[in-house]
């Protein structure tokens, strides 16, 4: 069997028991970030909200390494266990940070190993300058079923990647803007977003976008009738194709915040340094007074000041 389709319907199975549920909706961020431990019975991964004290960087990956060895909750086990040394860890330009575990790695094995790498992966590929994980154990490539080499692995080849039509979700914690009460500033909302595995992160931010804020004193930028006709990164500019709805702006939101709405939501997500619009699939010389035709960067100094 293929090594990630292997590896994805192992974990499907084992998450199953806390994953699945009806419409899931968002929800604000209730801290920075999130680490991972394993449930009481050691079939699932949990999760506890968490505020690190380093921002980026090798520093950063291995303060949360140290935090899955000592879960708050009584009831969540430490996703690492105490018989595996924390790995050396370093983060190369391409987002790709590559642990180096001693053989006390060995020490576990499978599906609580499983779950322990799951664990650390989701947890590591939340960081803005992280993309994907890679393990090597005693200097060689951590080595998975058939004796094959597990290779680099990113967050979502733990989650159910089969379509919309699936009741399992992954969530998304993303910053979107909307604007204020006044309609002259953006404010930021923290949201951890479900989606199924057929979503992009810019289709997912662009949704809920659309969709509307869920915290109070916010107020939606966009029209709902605004469909997303297409949207991909590349060389760090994000080309985001909407309906002509979207030039149908709302009378209380200005043109600028319309605007940056867009450009400062996506510029959120790793990669993504410009924004270029297009309306049914061409360029489009303005919106109302403000220039479509070039790439836009974010711009902060429409957020509204606290």
């Amino acid at each position: 069997m293929n090594r990630k389709l292997w590896m994805t319907t192992l974990i499907i199975l084992l998450l199953g028991f806390a994953g699945c549920q009806e419409n899931p909706q968002p929800t604000v961020w209730e801290g920075d970030m999130i680490v991972y431990y394993l449930g009481e019975e050691e079939i699932s991964i949990v999760y506890e909200w968490y505020t690190p004290k380093r921002e980026k960087g090798a520093e950063l990956a291995k303060e949360l390494l140290a935090r899955m060895l000592v879960p708050s909750e009584e009831e969540h086990i430490a996703a690492i266990p105490k018989t595996v040394a924390l790995p050396d860890v370093s983060i190369g330009s391409n987002g790709l940070v590559t642990l180096h575990f001693d053989e006390s790695y060995g020490t576990v094995s499978g599906v609580r190993e499983v779950l322990m790498r799951a664990a650390i992966v989701k947890t590591l590929c939340q960081m803005s300058d992280v993309d994907s994980v890679e393990i090597y154990v005693a200097g060689q490539p951590l080595m998975g079923a058939e004796n094959m080499p597990i290779g680099i692995m990113k967050s979502d080849d733990f989650i159910d990647n089969t379509g919309p039509e699936t009741n399992y979700y992954q969530y998304l914690y993303a910053t979107v803007y909307f604007a204020n009460r006044e309609g002259n500033a953006l404010v930021a909302s923290n949201l951890k977003i479900p989606y199924s595995g057929s979503e992009t992160d810019e289709q997912v931010v662009m949704r809920q976008l659309i969709e509307g804020p869920v915290e109070e004193d916010m107020y939606p930028v966009l029209s709902n009738q605004t469909k997303v006709l297409g949207v991909s990164t590349k060389d760090g500019i994000c080309t985001v194709n909407l309906s002509r709805n979207f030039l149908n702006r709302l009378s209380d939101v200005s043109e600028e915040v319309t605007i940056y709405s867009v450009v400062n939501t996506l510029a959120e997500l790793p990669g993504v340094y410009r924004v270029q619009f297009l309306i049914d699939g061409e360029q489009v010389k303005n919106y109302e007074t403000m220039e479509l035709s070039l790439p836009y960067e974010r711009n902060l100094n429409v957020v509204e000041k606290e």
